[in-house]
């Protein structure tokens, strides 16, 4: 019986490690997005991670270009505080009803969110850069 719960725990442990940067930073921002908590609202975070996991993993891929391009760790972290700057302040755009193009809604983003959403995407270039996985 002990040697059973030790396997499970083993298990259990090892599939937490199995996942990828670019998975722990989009799962990280789905679950703390404050935009998404709710009394009348549903979140599904593993769905949320799921969609912007393709920006993660871009991001990350341009972590190792840099690396490779021969960035040293100054030009890298000036790179991730650009991707930051950048993605935290965009609180302003224009989204589209069912991708009707003559009915867009000026909508303002939640300053927290995005400040979130900048600084995952900050820490997924830098672990791309230092080849964290």
């Amino acid at each position: 019986m002990k040697r059973l719960l030790i396997a499970v725990v083993i298990l259990v442990l090892g599939g937490c490690a199995a996942k990828t940067s670019p998975e722990r930073h989009s799962l990280y921002y789905a679950r703390h997005d404050p935009t998404m908590m709710g009394g009348n609202y549903a979140s599904r975070p593993d769905a949320t991670a799921k969609t912007n996991l393709p920006a993660y993993q871009q991001i990350y891929t341009l972590g190792q270009d840099a690396k490779a391009k021969g960035l040293t760790p100054a030009q890298a972290q000036s790179v991730a505080d650009d991707i930051y700057k950048v993605n935290a302040n965009a609180t302003n755009g224009t989204e589209t009803f069912m991708d009707l193009k003559d009915h867009k809604t000026q909508i303002t983003r939640d300053k927290r969110a995005t400040q979130l959403w900048g600084q995952t995407l900050k820490d997924t270039f830098l672990d791309g850069y230092n080849g964290i996985n």
